[in-house]
Parts: structure tokens; sequence; C-alpha cells
């Protein structure tokens, strides 16, 4: 497929994952931070309650670039984190292409956000993938 600076690969709304998905990420990635799964924890740190994973917004971007693009395409992914996400938190993913070289056969680059529903950016990423 040919791709386009501009084009959208995708604009996605992920549910939000419960309290139960979040510990299961946390034991499934070996992530001993309460913060994930300790109310009292997170209240004590300053947030209402606990947080979502960076990494499960990670794992969606990754996961939605490989539906997109293929399996096996992705060649790197750099993501930034920008503001937390709570538990039942849609969130609205975007992709889009900043640059592709040769069109079919060339290197291509996207930028992607993920988005609670009030609009807050969550985080900010940058993709390459094979063409």
């Amino acid at each position: 497929m040919a791709y386009r600076e501009g084009d959208i690969l995708f604009d996605a709304t992920v549910p939000g994952a419960g309290r139960a998905q979040l510990a299961d990420f946390s034991a499934g990635t070996e992530d001993p931070n309460p913060i994930h799964t300790d109310e009292a924890f997170a209240k004590a740190a300053g947030f209402p309650t606990v947080l979502q994973q960076g990494p499960m917004t990670t794992a969606h971007f990754a996961r939605l670039l490989a539906e997109k693009v293929g399996q096996g395409r992705l060649r790197w992914l750099d993501v930034t984190f920008t503001a937390p996400v709570f538990p039942e938190e849609d969130l609205r993913i975007e992709a889009v292409v900043t640059s592709a070289d040769g069109g079919q056969a060339g290197a291509v680059t996207c930028a992607l956000t993920a988005a609670k529903s009030d609009g807050t950016v969550t985080a900010r990423a940058e993709a390459g993938f094979e063409a």
C-alpha cells in the first residue's frame, strides 16, 4: 500500500480498562508499583484513584498499528506520556502519516496521540514502519 503525508492510518476509541484489568496488567508485566492497584497509595501520591499503566497505552498504539499496516512491519515506537489515565477512561487513539519515503517500498513515519473524551492528551508517540 502507498502512504502519503497526512494520511490518517486510524482514529479509534479504545474502551477504558477496569481495576481488574489494571491488576492483571500489573501482574502480567511484573509491575510492582502500587499506584496502579492500591487506592490509598494513589491518593497519598496526589491522585484521585489508581492509574492505568503507561505501557497499556503503548500496547494499544502497537496493536492498532500492527492491525493497520500488518504484522512484522513496525520498526520502532517512541512514546511520551503527558497525563494520567484513570480506570474506565476511554481513549481516542489516532495515527497520522508524517513522512513516506518511496511510497510502496519505503519507510513510513507517523505521529500518534491518545486522548481522553474531554480532549486531554495522555500520550504522544512517533512510530516507523515498513510500507
